[in-house]
């Protein structure tokens, strides 16, 4: 073989072995740009968070609420009252303009987070019991009137 042939098959070869290889892709997550800082990250597409919090929904195209009020949904850009930053958001597979329509299977699948009553865990019980933890005040106590233990531990002081 003389060197033309060499350096053609050398070449042909070459080829051949580019041609087979699989070709590197990079892969890049594209997040869509309409998220808020508070939600879970989204694929293009979607369209709605639903807020078990509020009971009710996130447009993330438009940036607004949807929840009801009187027996009617509206859309606000604000919700009074609430810290974003306690929302427990879930995507929506839904696509269309009216995500309340599957508001009861929505509901039942994500309740709300927390106290069935929107009250922090143990508030109702402080409540109930003046504020105190189940404890009462007990001016004898070695520990200057500070609180007793309600029958708990008796025979213990």
């Amino acid at each position: 073989m003389n060197t033309l042939q060499k350096t053609l098959c050398v070449a042909v070869l070459g080829l051949l072995s580019l041609a087979i290889a699989p070709t590197a892709q990079a892969q890049t997550a594209v997040v869509n740009p309409t998220q808020p800082n508070w939600g879970p990250p989204t694929p293009l597409g979607v369209q709605y968070y639903y807020v078990p919090e509020i009971a009710g929904y996130y447009e993330l195209a438009t940036r607004q609420y949807i929840v009801q009020r009187n027996g009617q949904w509206i859309r606000t850009e604000t919700l009074p009252g609430y810290d974003s930053a306690n929302f427990h958001p879930v995507i929506l597979d839904y696509n269309g303009t009216q995500p309340w329509v599957r508001y009861n299977e929505y509901s039942n699948k994500y309740p709300k987070k927390g106290h069935p009553h929107g009250m922090p865990p143990g508030q109702a019980k402080k409540m109930q019991d003046g504020g105190n933890g189940g404890y009462k005040r007990d001016e004898g106590d070695r520990d200057g009137g500070k609180y007793k233990n309600k029958g708990k531990n008796k025979d213990k002081n």
